[in-house]
């Protein structure tokens, strides 16, 4: 676990167990998974004591807590598969974005969606940039994927099969409504007084980190099967 990642959790642990419990039942609670509480029943900050209890615990027994909490959720393919490629194949900005959103799926859902787009953003620029082709003056993420799917031929009006067409027209429009949702409905780019707000939950956080997993994925396999020996 990336230490972000374990920090937003420890954080997330904190924070529900401030709210849902005094601080008695909270030792209860941490002792059943082998955690030292002091003998206190009151305490300045149930949250900072938390927080301090679970400093040194080990990783797994952290996600252990948040999981019998409700707070963490394992990771799918997809998204264990995005982190090996991005790791691997150097791809900077892209990680950076990508471990800000899996950190913040629970404790900060328009965070996550923020981060879930800029992902895609971030990926589609690596592969252009390696493929020497022209990042789009429109830097939008409709227009980023639109370009990235020409460079490397995967458009759907390119194919003559009506299955495939449907698939890639339906990943890209995927992409596009992250991105929409990032900015009609979150705070990642602000909102006029006027505009009405829509309260993203984790649910939506952990849909749009999903898909751009599945897409980030298929963009970067793509790459590699077609173009990166060619650009060795």
């Amino acid at each position: 676990m990336k230490q972000i990642e374990r920090m937003n959790l420890v954080n997330s642990i904190a924070c529900n167990l401030q709210e849902q419990m005094n601080t008695t039942s909270i030792n209860t609670f941490l002792s059943g998974f082998g955690i030292a509480c002091e003998d206190v029943s009151i305490v300045p900050s149930k949250r900072t004591y938390v927080e301090g209890l679970l400093k040194s615990a080990a990783n797994d027994l952290v996600i252990e807590i948040a999981s019998q909490l409700g707070l963490y959720r394992a990771k799918t393919i997809a998204t264990e598969n995005l982190a090996s490629y991005l790791e691997a194949e150097d791809y900077r900005a892209a990680n950076d974005d990508f471990e800000r959103a899996i950190a913040f799926i629970d404790s900060d859902p328009e965070q996550a969606m923020g981060s879930a787009s800029s992902i895609l953003e971030s990926i589609c620029k690596g592969i252009l940039e390696r493929l020497a082709k022209p990042i789009p003056k429109d830097q939008t993420l409709k227009s980023l994927v639109k370009a990235t799917y020409g460079a490397m031929d995967l458009s759907p009006e390119s194919h003559a099969d009506p299955d495939i067409k449907q698939v890639l027209g339906g990943i890209a429009n995927a992409a596009v409504g992250i991105g929409v949702i990032r900015t009609k409905h979150s705070s990642f780019h602000g909102r006029s007084d006027s505009q009405k707000r829509y309260r993203l939950t984790a649910r939506h956080a952990r849909l749009a980190v999903g898909s751009s997993a599945v897409l980030g994925c298929f963009l970067i396999e793509t790459y590699l099967e077609r173009f990166a020996a060619n650009a060795k």
